[in-house]
C-alpha cells in the first residue's frame, strides 16, 4: 500500500474542493505545492473547469505568489498564453500576479498593453484599474516612453472612480514628475 503523494489525486482534490474552499484550506494547498515542488503548469487545467473552480484557482495562484514569488513568476508566461482563449476576466488576475511576482521580460509588452486597456476600460473594476496603474508605473522605469501616456490616462481617469483611486493617481502623478 502506497502512502506517497499523488499529483493526480491532489489535482482531483483541488477540482472538487476549490469551489467551496476557504483561505485556511488554500494555505495548506499552497504549502503542499511548494513543499512537493508541484509545477503550476500541471494544475493550469483547473482554469478550464467551472467558473468557481477557475476563480478560486486564480486566488490560489496569488497565494502561491505571496509565499513564493519566484514559483509564480516562473509560471506566468505559460499561464498568460494558456488563458488566451478563456474568459477574459481571468486575464485581469495578471495585474495582481505581476505586482506580487514581477513581470517576466517576455510578457512586458503584453503587460503594458493589457494594463492600459484595463485602466481605460469602463468594464474594469477599480481594483484592477489601481493594480494596472501600479504595474504601468513599475514599467515606466524600464520604458520611460510610456510615462507621458500613463500621465494622460491618470489625469483622464482619476476623477471617475473612488477617492482612493484618485489619491493613488495623484501620488503616481507626483512620482512620475520625479523620474
Amino acid at each position: 500500500m502506497s502512502t506517497g503523494f499523488s499529483n493526480t489525486e491532489f489535482y482531483k482534490e483541488l477540482e472538487s474542493v476549490l469551489p467551496t474552499s476557504l483561505g485556511d484550506q488554500r494555505k495548506i494547498w499552497v504549502a503542499s505545492i511548494i513543499e512537493k515542488n508541484i509545477d503550476i503548469r500541471d494544475l493550469a487545467s483547473l482554469l478550464n473547469g467551472e467558473y468557481k473552480v477557475a476563480s478560486r484557482f486564480l486566488w490560489l495562484l496569488s497565494e502561491i505568489g505571496l509565499a513564493r514569488p519566484d514559483k509564480l513568476f516562473a509560471a506566468l508566461p505559460f499561464l498568460l498564453d494558456f488563458t488566451d482563449n478563456m474568459n477574459p476576466v481571468y486575464k485581469t488576475s495578471f495585474a495582481n500576479f505581476w505586482l506580487i511576482a514581477g513581470i517576466p521580460p517576455e510578457n512586458e509588452g503584453k503587460a503594458i498593453d493589457m494594463s492600459f486597456q484595463w485602466l481605460l476600460s469602463n468594464e474594469t473594476n477599480v481594483t484592477i484599474k489601481s493594480r494596472s496603474v501600479l504595474v504601468l508605473f513599475k514599467l515606466t522605469k524600464k520604458y520611460p516612453e510610456i510615462k507621458e501616456e500613463l500621465k494622460l490616462c491618470l489625469e483622464d481617469q482619476m476623477d471617475k472612480y473612488s477617492n482612493d483611486f484618485r489619491k493613488r493617481a495623484v501620488k503616481i502623478l507626483r512620482e512620475l514628475e520625479r523620474i
